[in-house]
């Protein structure tokens, strides 16, 4: 049988305590050998100088005066002197201090000295020699019942128990939130959605916590994608399917290369909606993080969008702006920004600014659509999301054109908000942390 416990609180409360009852034995120890010790010898010392001295004193005053040094010692010292009569008990006593009581007596008297119990008061008694007589000197037996090691028993084990209270309610204040977020982690295991743990307690604990709620959130959010996505691919692709069974059985009819062009076109859409699934159920692979200008980005995004006839307007408000990151992420976010802005704008012209300074690194497109009302912002995120008032299915989409730029955002450290825009309209303003950006002053 292992005496070691193996559970966190066992261990953790058996190493505090027994580190802590180590360190209360060695000082007592420490005291009692430094301190008490010395002590005591000092005191038995003394003492033992007092009853020699009082044999001595008795032998030398004449016998009228024995009555008054008999008050003066009892008074004074509490000592008994008795005429040597009857025999006493041998010596009994078991308490450390004796020892050092009796040392002391036999370097003052000169011999060792016996020391006697009476059994019929509370009295120990010492026979002390002084020129050839002999004096019994009694005092009370607790003055030599002094027991330095029952103190440091005492000490020790009074301080274990403090220990090992202290350290229990210390470490069921770190396990109990260890014990819950074990029982949330099989939850999540199983596939059930545990409810979210309490973030207080110490900092580390706390963060821990925080850190699995947002863990549990983003595979429940990631969860609920699937859903949609798999139910989003069925329904997109129904229309195309639709469309290309009817092409089909037109051809049957009539080859017409009219007919043949619109079968490929629904062909690319096909495509393109699948291309689209596939790249928010697996991300884009990181890159590794290189110098781009900014500024270059936008012009080269801006002139393919200008081709199409979209009329766009473009704003550098301060020096050329060269930035770590991610190229091929940047620019899909970017690209799926100013696709949402050309889709939904209204044919109104798309205003993009850059911001590029020690404090700010931020890109935003403002178009003059009908804006998003705020209680639906974030819902423009998710995948598959269409919202009805301004936004409606005329403008075609998979729907996951915001939701693809989210994800990329949040694998690198950005941050996308959607605001609105003085006079109407939406901004979409994609923030870059400035530590990132290349000082070219």
């Amino acid at each position: 049988m292992k005496l070691w416990p193996r559970s966190l609180l066992g261990h953790t409360v058996m190493t505090i305590a027994l580190t802590l009852l180590l360190f209360t034995v060695i000082s007592v120890s420490a005291a009692v050998y430094f301190i008490m010790i010395p002590m005591t010898q000092r005191y038995a010392d003394d003492f033992a100088a007092v009853i020699v001295s009082a044999a001595h004193s008795l032998q030398s005053l004449p016998e009228d005066m024995h009555a008054e040094l008999h008050q003066q010692l009892l008074q004074d010292h509490g000592l008994t002197v008795s005429q040597q009569s009857g025999n006493l008990s041998k010596p009994s006593f078991a308490e450390s201090y004796y020892p050092y009581f009796s040392e002391s007596l036999a370097q003052r008297a000169g011999e060792k000295l016996p020391i006697f119990e009476s059994e019929a008061d509370p009295l120990a008694w010492v026979d002390v020699p002084a020129h050839g007589k002999i004096y019994r000197i009694g005092f009370d037996k607790k003055r030599v019942g002094t027991n330095p090691p029952i103190v440091l028993i005492m000490a020790v084990a009074v301080g274990a128990i403090l220990t090992f209270l202290a350290s229990l309610f210390q470490v069921r204040r770190i396990v109990g939130p260890l014990n819950r977020l074990s029982a949330a982690a099989q939850k999540l295991g199983r596939g059930r959605n545990p409810p979210s743990l309490a973030e207080d307690g110490p900092e580390e604990i706390a963060a821990l916590a925080r850190t699995f709620n947002q863990m549990s959130s983003d595979l429940k959010e990631m969860s609920e994608n699937r859903t949609v996505m798999i139910a989003g691919i069925s329904h997109d692709l129904r229309t195309p399917l639709t469309r290309l069974g009817i092409v089909a059985e037109m051809l049957e009819e009539d080859p017409n290369p009219k007919l043949v062009s619109r079968l490929r076109r629904n062909l690319d859409a096909m495509n393109k909606l699948i291309g689209q699934f596939l790249q928010f159920s697996q991300g884009i692979e990181n890159q590794c993080p290189v110098q781009v200008d900014l500024w270059q980005i936008i012009e080269s995004l801006a002139t393919d969008l200008k081709r199409d006839g979209t009329e766009l307007r473009l704003h550098r408000n301060d020096p050329p702006c060269v930035y770590f990151a991610d190229p091929a992420a940047l620019e899909r976010v970017l690209a799926n920004l100013l696709k949402n802005a050309v889709q939904y704008g209204g044919r109104e012209p798309i205003d993009i600014n850059l911001n590029c300074s020690a404090h700010e690194v931020s890109i935003e497109i403002a178009d003059r659509g009908p804006g998003i009302p705020a209680d639906q912002v974030q819902a423009a995120f998710r995948p598959f999301q269409r919202l009805d008032e301004g936004r409606g299915k005329r403008t075609g989409g998979s729907g996951l054109g915001l939701a693809i730029a989210r994800q990329l955002v949040v694998k690198h450290g950005w941050r996308i908000e959607l605001l609105p825009r003085e006079g109407g309209g939406t901004v979409a303003k994609l923030y870059l942390p400035p530590a990132q950006r290349l000082c070219l002053n």
